[in-house]
């Protein structure tokens, strides 16, 4: 990847282990896509805290040849809401399919 990856928190604290996620689950995608470019992710927090608990969001932005690919990881209100993670994990899982379709696409050609 050329461009450094820029994580930014949005209504929380930044946080080390949110990060090192990130960083981990980025490796794994240049793994199976070794053409991103770069890589913007905004893990954003409700800024004011509902009855139910806060929901996290995770947009994510990959920069490769061709269209980028932007995605949103959401915790959802019936399942741990207030995991930060979760949202992480939904984020990258829904980049990884698109990456994988993509890739289909590009070998069939």
């Amino acid at each position: 990847m050329q461009d450094p990856l820029i994580i930014t928190f949005r209504h929380l604290e930044s946080s080390e282990a949110v990060e090192n996620q990130v960083r981990q689950r980025l490796t794994d995608l240049q793994k199976l896509y070794p053409r991103i470019v770069a890589c913007e992710v905004v893990i954003e927090a409700p800024q004011k805290r509902k009855v139910t608990g806060r929901e996290f969001k995770v947009h994510l932005k990959l920069s490769i040849p061709g269209p980028d690919i932007n995605v949103t990881g959401e915790a959802s209100r019936g399942e741990a809401a207030e995991d930060v993670n979760v949202a992480v994990r939904e984020a990258f899982e829904a980049a990884e399919r698109i990456l994988v379709e993509r890739k289909e696409k590009l070998a069939r050609h």
